[in-house]
Parts: structure tokens; sequence; C-alpha cells
């Protein structure tokens, strides 16, 4: 007894439909993939650009608030010449005003150059920049309290600045105290603060 060869033509047009419905699927499902893997890749660079945007309103919400919070700070400064250019002429003016006032023997005071202060405190790239003018004073004092007068006099005029050292020293003299002449030397290092005007403005213009 022989086996029945198969009818191969048979076979191949009943297998012809649920082949080409499986070709199709497989390319619909295929399509299907890619467009939703494409969709996802755009869904997920929309959501990264909407959280990059999000983060730069959060920045310029608090550029604006620091703005505004600062901004009384900012005025105060400028209008007491500490935000500004270097205020050497009127410093020194001050000095020999208030040496004058508080009648004084005698005033002599020598500026360095400008340099930029530094501070563990002031960060760089964050705070605006602050310059130091030093001056160093040699006066001609009647007692020891000429001199705290004098700072508190130099503190009532425009400026800021910060009293580095002072050293007073008696004059050797066989004649008793006079309240007319010198008694005592004094010698103070000072140095000046000032902000430059410029890059604070621009601190401020990339706030908006």
């Amino acid at each position: 007894m022989t086996r029945p060869d198969p009818d191969w033509v048979f076979l191949r047009q009943g297998m012809l439909l649920p082949a080409l419905c499986l070709l199709a699927g497989t390319l619909l499902w295929a399509t299907t993939t890619i467009y939703r893997t494409r969709l996802d890749n755009v869904l997920e660079a929309e959501r990264q650009a909407l959280a990059g945007i999000e983060q730069e309103r959060q920045e310029l919400i608090s550029r604006r608030e620091a703005r505004e919070q600062f901004s009384a700070v900012y005025d105060e400064l400028t209008a007491s010449g500490i935000v500004g250019p270097d205020q050497r002429l009127q410093w020194v003016q001050a000095l020999r005003s208030s040496t004058s006032s508080l009648g004084l023997p005698y005033v002599r005071y020598s500026t360095g150059p400008q340099e930029v202060f530094t501070a563990p405190y002031l960060m760089a790239g964050i705070s605006a920049p602050v310059m130091n003018s030093p001056m160093e004073l040699q006066l001609g004092l009647v007692h020891e309290l000429d001199l705290l007068r004098l700072l508190d006099k130099l503190a009532e005029y425009p400026g800021l600045f910060h009293v580095r050292a002072c050293q007073l020293e008696r004059l050797e003299s066989d004649r008793p105290a006079e309240s007319d002449s010198a008694n005592l030397t004094g010698s103070c290092q000072l140095s000046w603060f000032s902000i430059p005007a410029g890059s604070t403005l621009a601190a401020l213009n990339e706030g908006e």
C-alpha cells in the first residue's frame, strides 16, 4: 500500500489567504509600533522642552522677586554713594571738612590704587563686584577722643569705609598738653568701598 502524494496546488491555494492575512497583520503591527514609538519620542521631547521652559519661568520669577526685594536696598546704596564710580574726591573733601569742623591741628592723607575687594561671602558670578580704595591718614590730635569723633564725622558723609588699623602715639614734650595744638599723633588705614554701577545694572538686566 503506497502513501498518496500531497496535492501541493490545492494546499497552496488554501494557504494563500491566511498567508496574506498574516502578512497584512504583520505589516500593520510593524507600522503601528513604529508610529507609536515616534509619537512616544515626540511626546518625551515635548515633555523635556516643557520642563525646561518651566524651569526658566521659575528662575525668571525668582529673579524678578529678588529684584523687587532688593530694589529698595539698591536705591539706598546708590543714594548713599556706594553704587557708582570711585568717589575719591568726595571722600577727601569729607576728610577735610571733618578735620576743619573738629578743629584738629593737622591731617595728611594718601590714597592707593583701587583694587577688587575679596571676601568668602562674595560669590563669583552672583555677588556684584566690590572695589576697595585704600586711604592712609596721618593726624595731629589734641586728645584721644578726637580720633573717634573724626571717624564718626566721616560716617555722616556719603560712602562706606572700614577701619583696617589705627595707632596713637603721644608726643614727647616737656610742656603740658595744650588745647589748640597736637598732643598726639595718629595713623589710620581706611578702606573705602564702592560697587561699579555698570556691573550691577548688567546683573539686574540678566534677571529680566
